[in-house]
């Protein structure tokens, strides 16, 4: 495939995927100052127990997603219809076992949970149960929606993980609002959450079959013990991954509160969603930078990822910078002064945290594309087993805010471990080069928006003063961007508006 034709197909998925996320933050937006109003801080923390517990349950798919997106873009690149059902099949088997061993496990252990682990208060002890065996249930749908997805993205076909994503997005928070309007409570929140993921699950099943369907011929042949392997190879890193962005919300709340857990979640969801983007980015890269390397060697691999890098970083950096600036008029717009006030310190910092966590998904492509897994591995374990170190110190002294510190010095560790070992050892890339080519047509456009926004930050205490801001600060990044962008870049551009 050409470049300009690799641009085209990134684009339309990357468009896709942004749909989704659109709609997943808008619904949440509108939705969430309802729900902490009618369920307290205290209670809304209880109910995110469903996400913390659930979260975890992907992490026993065993690699099996990225496995999928490898094997099954390289078999339909092939023409290998038959390889390409196989993969399926094996990464099915070995995503739906693990995450069903430890699904039932979290149901069994729901109530020592509840009572040691996250210290519930003894009044909310049987509806954390309730939440805990529905975050069972339903994490073990979302594993397999997430594990659809994964081979659907393999195929290049971006749209039906869109949808999924959008409809399991706008359906939990909006059925919250009509079951709390009708006076039910965390009993029926936690049964809606999993409901929901089964609806999703059946759908995207649905789906997966009518487009496999379409492959049928009987060519290639793909092993059990590879597509395993290369899974395997990922897994210390997704367990890492998924360690840290998880064990902080779980140590706010065993060592602070159902109500704190509330005040550094929130935050924290909405910015983990924003980092859905340049997921699929990455994940779109990965069989265009596998391609890459098998048709031009290491120099075309190396050209496709720098371009791929600079574009996801140009996409995406702009949200983090402006909340970086705005994140207290943002939370006290949006869920009132007082819980800006509690959560904004936290908040800023988690912002930061996720800006360097925007610049690990490019070279998290080139692991996959190019087989790096151990370089992920060891990324992913420096941040998990640094927050493991910081949190407990940290959380106790200042709160919340020691929490989103430690996640922000676990995070700079990973990154810059990251950047280094994946560039050096699977391109031979140097920091020289990757500044020069990604950070420099970037940095004068990044910066001149935070200064504008930081400036124009007293402004912001209001709707239309926030949106004026915003609007000022994107203009200013959009003209210095395109003054600096190479060449070719802003050719792509031109082309993919036409």
């Amino acid at each position: 495939m050409s470049g300009s034709g690799r641009g085209r197909l990134l684009a339309v998925n990357v468009g896709w995927s942004l749909c989704a996320q659109l709609t997943a933050v808008i619904v949440n937006v509108a939705a969430v100052p309802y729900l902490i109003r009618r369920f307290g801080a205290e209670a809304y923390g209880v109910y995110l127990l469903v996400y913390v517990a659930g979260n975890y349950l992907g992490l026993f798919q065993f690699g099996a997603g990225l496995s999928a997106i490898r094997f099954v873009a390289r078999a339909k690149e092939a023409g290998e219809d038959r390889a390409l059902r196989q993969t399926v099949l094996h990464t099915g088997l070995v995503a739906w076992s693990g995450v069903a061993a430890a699904s039932g496990l979290l149901w069994l252990s729901a109530g020592p949970l509840a009572r040691s682990v996250f210290e519930v208060p003894p009044y909310y002890h049987e509806e954390a149960v309730r939440v805990l065996r529905a975050a069972a249930l339903g994490g073990f749908f979302a594993s397999g929606a997430q594990w659809i997805s994964a081979v659907f993205q393999g195929l290049q076909r971006f749209a039906w993980p869109a949808v999924m994503a959008a409809i399991q997005a706008a359906a939990t928070p909006l059925g919250l609002v009509v079951l709390l309007a009708s006076g039910h409570g965390l009993g029926a929140a936690a049964a809606w959450y999993a409901f929901v993921r089964l609806a999703v699950l059946l759908l995207g099943a649905a789906a997966l079959a009518g487009a496999l369907g379409e492959h049928r011929n009987g060519r290639g042949s793909q092993g059990f013990p590879e597509t395993a392997r290369y899974g395997l190879s990922f897994w210390p890193a997704a367990l890492s991954s998924v360690a840290a962005a998880q064990i902080d919300k779980t140590f706010v709340a065993g060592l602070l509160g159902m109500s704190d857990l509330t005040y550094y979640t929130v935050p924290s969801g909405i910015l983990q969603r924003l980092q859905g983007v340049p997921a699929v980015i990455s994940h779109a890269l990965m069989p265009m930078l596998s391609g890459s390397q098998r048709s031009g060697g290491r120099a075309e691999l190396t050209r496709t990822y720098l371009r791929g890098a600079r574009a996801l970083l140009a996409a995406c950096a702009p949200a983090f910078i402006l909340l970086l600036a705005l994140m207290p008029q943002l939370l006290a717009l949006w869920l009132g002064p007082d819980f800006a006030h509690r959560a904004a310190p936290a908040a800023r910092m988690i912002v930061a945290a996720q800006l360097l966590a925007l610049a690990s998904h490019a070279p998290n492509s080139l692991a996959g594309g190019a087989g790096g897994g151990r370089c992920a591995s060891i990324a992913g374990w420096a941040q998990a087993l640094a927050g493991l170190a910081l949190w407990p110190l940290l959380i106790p002294r200042w709160g919340i805010a020691g929490a989103a510190a430690g996640a922000l010095a676990a995070q700079a560790l990973s990154t810059i471990y990251f950047l280094e070992s994946a560039h050096r050892g699977l391109l031979g890339l140097g920091w020289g080069r990757f500044l020069r080519e990604v950070g420099a047509p970037l940095a004068p456009a990044l910066a001149a928006m935070l200064i504008a926004a930081w400036l124009g930050r007293a402004l912001a205490w209001g709707w239309g003063g926030f949106f004026s801001v915003s609007a000022a600060a994107g203009a200013v990044y959009a003209a210095l961007l395109w003054v600096f962008l190479p060449q070719e870049d802003r050719l792509s551009a031109r082309g993919l508006l036409k």
